[in-house]
């Protein structure tokens, strides 16, 4: 997990906050929306993800849940060196991308036959205390349960990682920015477990990893689980979510993120 504490400024490179942004109007506590939308870059969504975290920071936007999917992509967590984590030849071969994010953790693989998910909120406009890393996992992955339930899926929570039948089918991270927290993870659907072996190094994805298609004899149409994860969340925070957009600010802040963060080579190398 990556943390930063301190008082309301930001990076001005990105985009600062000045006294008179802190004091925005609060937004209530039952007062959610879901942003469904992909870019087709990983870069841009990770920068996506950080505009989201900072508009909710100040403010400006309410508490969300954000779902998305990237193309091939390998993922790196915020300390990790890429060489040590991933095969770059396999990553060439197979062409996948090699992109760092801003939450700690461990490498991942992503496909469109994975769902991501982003919870953004602002401690203040919670009624639970996250203040405690390590049980806020349940706080945040009480929604993906909930949801699986929904289709009809048993699973629990064990550190972040949720489990179906003793494997793992989503893993999830936070980036902590003052009182901001931007909780994201993954959802398996139908992840090419071949590529993801190779890329990430792992010998035999199958004895440890889960896609969902597994449990189903016929195939779930995404909007259904896209579906059943509003449920979800909807069920487990006692709150009702609007259908969104991103705001103008922060599109224009992705843009900026993506410039001069997530796209380089200087933070993904």
């Amino acid at each position: 997990m990556s943390e930063e504490r301190g008082s309301c400024c930001i990076d001005p490179r990105i985009g600062s906050s000045d006294k008179t942004d802190c004091r925005c109007p609060k937004i209530m506590t039952d007062s959610w929306r879901m942003i469904d939308y992909s870019s087709k870059d990983p870069a841009m969504n990770l920068a996506i993800d950080e505009a989201i975290l900072r508009s909710v920071l100040e403010q400006r936007s309410p508490n969300t849940l954000r779902l998305w999917r990237n193309p091939s992509t390998v993922v790196i967590g915020h300390f990790q060196e890429p060489e040590s984590v991933t095969s770059f030849t396999d990553c060439r071969t197979l062409k996948v991308r090699i992109v760092r994010r801003g939450s700690g953790g461990g490498a991942v693989y992503h496909d469109y036959g994975n769902l991501n998910y982003s919870v953004i909120v602002h401690k203040s406009l919670l009624n639970a205390n996250v203040e405690n890393v390590e049980e806020s996992y349940n706080f945040f992955c009480a929604g993906i349960i909930e949801g699986l339930k929904d289709l009809g899926v048993q699973a629990f929570n064990c550190g972040g990682n949720i489990m179906v039948e003793g494997k793992k089918i989503s893993g999830s991270a936070q980036h902590r920015l003052y009182d901001g927290i931007l909780h994201h993870g993954t959802l398996m659907v139908n992840v090419d477990l071949h590529k993801l072996g190779r890329t990430l190094r792992i010998p035999d994805p199958d004895n440890t990893l889960m896609n969902l298609s597994e449990i189903f004899r016929d195939r779930i149409p995404v909007d259904r689980i896209k579906k059943a994860v509003k449920i979800g969340y909807e069920k487990a925070f006692d709150a009702t979510f609007r259908l969104e957009k991103l705001s103008l600010y922060e599109e224009r802040m992705a843009r900026r993120l993506h410039q001069l963060k997530y796209n380089t080579k200087d933070w993904n190398g």
